[in-house]
């Protein structure tokens, strides 16, 4: 079953995942955590759609963890935007497997294409920006497929953003407020080609948003 709905009230209650797919065994443990204080944030900020894009790494992780907490939260959805119906095909068999996991735990499903085609993973990205309103991604790199998908939703004036690598996250509630959400980050040690994201770099590592120059 699947709804697509584009009305204001629904893009208010929808976020997305985007992040990583290559991540270290201490980086999912972090994030695990993360996204667990993440979604319970949003919920109480009213969101009760999320989409995954079924991405190996931080989509797979977000997923399920979105499966657990709405194992007590049962109005929560998880929709997934799958770039193509083949998509698993050429995936290790373990892999293949927490795959059709995810897709028969999801609320709802959305195959765009019946095969790969070059830009698939492009316009699922785009698909799940263009009905959201939360952005929460994992981006530690100012090039790649979360960069660019978080480039593009700068670009929406209704988006908001929460950047799980963020410094100092672990910190406490400080970097969930909705005040701060509207804030990402890159490790410092990409210097100045931060900037291509587009994104200004402050000294504490902390970058603000900057719309995309016209």
């Amino acid at each position: 079953m699947y709804t697509d709905d584009f009305s204001p009230e629904s893009i208010r209650k929808t976020a997305f995942f985007t992040g990583h797919r290559i991540l270290s065994a201490h980086e999912e443990s972090v994030i695990r955590v993360r996204l667990c204080q993440c979604l319970s944030f949003a919920y109480a900020q009213g969101y009760r759609k999320f989409f995954c894009g079924c991405a190996l790494g931080f989509d797979t992780l977000a997923a399920f963890e979105t499966i657990r907490f709405r194992s007590g939260h049962p109005d929560v959805v998880l929709s997934l935007a799958i770039p193509c119906a083949d998509q698993a095909d050429k995936w290790k068999a373990e892999d293949k497997s927490v795959y059709q996991r995810l897709l028969a735990a999801a609320d709802e499903k959305k195959i765009l294409a019946p095969a790969y085609y070059q830009g698939a993973m492009l316009t699922r990205n785009r698909y799940m920006v263009d009905r959201s309103s939360l952005c929460v991604c994992y981006l530690t790199r100012p090039r790649g497929g979360t960069a660019s998908t978080v480039r593009y939703a700068m670009a929406q004036d209704r988006m908001k953003f929460v950047n799980l690598a963020m410094p100092g996250f672990d910190s406490g509630a400080d970097c969930l407020r909705e005040d701060t959400w509207n804030c990402t980050f890159i490790s410092p040690s990409a210097g100045k080609n931060a900037v291509t994201a587009p994104l200004s770099l402050f000294r504490d590592g902390k970058l603000t948003m900057k719309k995309p120059s016209t």
